[in-house]
């Protein structure tokens, strides 16, 4: 188990005009259901875009007496030295300069009742490669093909697409958790993998689950594949994916459309394939949003 961070709180004397101070610093908004009002005890300011937490500035007696035990580090989108003077005509002071000749470095200031904060390079400044588009991905050519080469190939498009999405993430990105839920990258993949098999291997074909699931128990833990792909590399939980539609595509390829499920429910292999392309393109834009959030990259 983990927490994460909903708020970083500063000890104040005004509130509000602190409050103004790191929303122009920072870019951060009121709470839209709860705007800062000049009569407010305490003042909130948030990320509009979700991705760090809230500051909250509470009024106290005492001024600020010796330095931070805790400051923020900004990273700006445009060059440090720029931010630096931007930030000092909000109101701030500069109390350490650690720039470099080579252009390394940063700068401590402190905000407007003395707390410090550190301007470092910008991510282009740090070499840091920017996010990429990965570009369209043309679609199978199958407009005016029968049924069932348009349902398995446009399947096989998105299933493609679900494995070019991650192929190159790093671990602790696919494992990280930016929306308020279990949701995460290697999760998403492992329930893809889990609704391969359960369609198409179990509830189509009226075959055991393969023993990959066996430690599953979704009655305890309605999300087990997503917290238990967090315990397993990336590359392991791609894999499973990719052997669970091979599974499928062995199942798919062994019946007619409109041959009849096995199993305690009564749908066909046309029904499992619609239903499979609905699913792994939801779930895909779900990837979208997560790699777009995590990292930048966008793309199909």
């Amino acid at each position: 188990m983990a927490s994460r961070i909903t708020t970083i709180t500063f000890d104040c004397h005004d509130p509000l005009a602190l409050a103004e101070f790191w929303k122009a610093a920072l870019g951060f908004t009121d709470d839209p259901d709860n705007p800062n009002s000049p009569d407010d005890p305490e003042a909130l300011i948030i990320d509009p875009k979700g991705h760090h937490p809230a500051l909250l500035f509470l009024p106290v007696p005492e001024g600020k007496t010796v330095k931070n035990r805790v400051h923020l580090d900004l990273m700006p989108d445009q060059p440090r030295d720029a931010e630096v003077e931007r930030v000092l005509a909000l109101g701030a002071t500069l109390i350490d300069d650690q720039r470099k000749p080579d252009g390394a470095g940063w700068a401590v200031l402190a905000d407007p009742e003395g707390n410090e904060l550190c301007v470092v390079r910008s991510a282009a400044e740090r070499g840091t490669p920017a996010p990429i588009d990965t570009g369209e991905k043309d679609m199978p050519p199958v407009r005016s093909a029968d049924e069932r080469t348009m349902l398995t190939e446009m399947l096989d498009w998105y299933r493609d697409r679900v494995v070019d999405k991650v192929s190159d993430l790093a671990q602790h990105r696919a494992i990280a958790r930016p929306m308020r839920s279990e949701s995460n990258i290697a999760g998403l993949v492992n329930h893809l993998a889990v609704v391969e098999d359960s369609w198409f291997a179990v509830r189509f074909a009226g075959q055991p689950d393969p023993d990959v699931w066996a430690a599953a128990d979704w009655d305890v833990d309605p999300d087990w594949e997503f917290k238990e792909a967090r315990t397993v590399p990336l590359a392991e939980v791609v894999a499973r994916y990719e052997a669970s539609c091979a599974r499928s595509r062995a199942i798919t390829d062994a019946h007619q459309l409109d041959d009849p499920a096995r199993g305690d429910r009564e749908f066909t292999l046309r029904w499992a394939l619609v239903h499979l392309l609905e699913e792994t393109a939801r779930h895909l834009g779900h990837l979208d949003i997560l790699r777009e959030h995590i990292d930048g990259t966008t793309g199909e």
